[in-house]
């Protein structure tokens, strides 16, 4: 006679198959998991998808408010695990929402959040970035002189970009968000010699004797200022004025050929190449390299153009 214990007999009435489960107390509902967690289009539940563009909404936020930041920095301000920040940095950076500057490493956002429009952080300055920087590269390669990219920002020209980590022949110095004044500046006066004479004078009106941006300070007067700029037309590049000295040691140490880039029939900018002065005077410089400089610069400038017409 087959003897069947009371504990077995008791499973298979509460429908426990190992009788490690308790049964379900009568008249309780079997709970099943939320609709979101069964969609079987292979999409991403819409909880989820809410999570990553929230995340993704305070890694931008973090980049306006602190402006450039290293993954460190945007760890430590958002409180985002590194995979997840990292993994959210690449889909904003295929979709042109953030860059990651060539020169320091450190991300940038390319956009303005509404509640953050005194933050200087415009689309435009992303996509200048973007068109220039492979011929920035090619540039430098072709050449081994390193280049900055500026942008006119009216009173001053600021660079956004460089080339300096992968040029061989001098010492790399951190150049991102730079000012430098427009008067003096190879970039600057880059930009001023396609403005006619009376829209400069305008300009020199409107910085007047501000202590960090006008004439005065510089120690250039407004003729010598125009001389400068025809005889950029002249050349086809500004040079950097010989009063002014640069803001370091390095900066000081250094010749500057700046050529204007254009974003349809304006310009916008400037790309600067450099090197030591003890190497070569500018006109020997342009003499071996122009050639290759403007090539690069009509390159940027038929790019942004392009996109604009697009």
């Amino acid at each position: 006679m087959l003897f069947v214990s009371p504990r077995a007999t008791q499973s298979r009435r509460t429908g426990s198959r190992s009788g490690k489960h308790p049964a379900r107390p009568p008249g309780q509902q079997m709970k099943f998991a939320p609709r979101a967690a069964l969609r079987h289009d292979g999409s991403m539940p819409r909880a989820l998808e809410n999570r990553s563009l929230d995340r993704g909404l305070t890694i931008l936020d973090a980049l306006s408010v602190h402006g450039a930041s290293s993954l460190q920095d945007l760890h430590a301000r958002t409180g985002l695990a590194k995979t997840t920040i990292r993994r959210l940095l690449s889909t904003l950076i295929q979709r042109k929402i953030v860059r990651r500057s060539l020169s320091d490493q450190l991300y940038r956002a390319n956009i303005s959040l509404p509640v953050r429009n005194s933050i200087r952080f415009a689309q435009s300055e992303g996509v200048l970035v973007d068109c220039a920087v492979p011929h920035m590269i090619e540039l430098t390669r072709t050449v081994g002189w390193s280049c900055d990219l500026h942008l006119f920002e009216r009173t001053r020209s600021r660079i956004v970009e460089s080339t300096r980590p992968i040029s061989p022949f001098f010492q790399y110095e951190r150049q991102i968000d730079l000012e430098v004044p427009v008067f003096a500046s190879a970039g600057g006066l880059a930009v001023l010699s396609t403005w006619p004479d009376r829209a400069v004078l305008d300009l020199i009106e409107e910085i007047g004797d501000d202590p960090a941006w006008g004439l005065r300070r510089l120690g250039i007067g407004r003729s010598k200022l125009l001389a400068m700029l025809k005889q950029a037309r002249a050349l086809g590049y500004a040079v950097r004025a010989s009063q002014y000295s640069g803001l370091s040691a390095l900066a000081n140490s250094l010749h500057a050929l700046g050529r204007p880039v254009f974003r349809g029939e304006r310009a916008i900018g400037a790309l600067v190449i450099l090197w030591p002065k003890g190497f070569r005077a500018p006109e020997a410089f342009a003499k071996v390299h122009l050639a290759s400089f403007k090539q690069a610069a009509a390159a940027i400038s038929a790019d942004l153009t392009r996109l604009e017409r697009g």
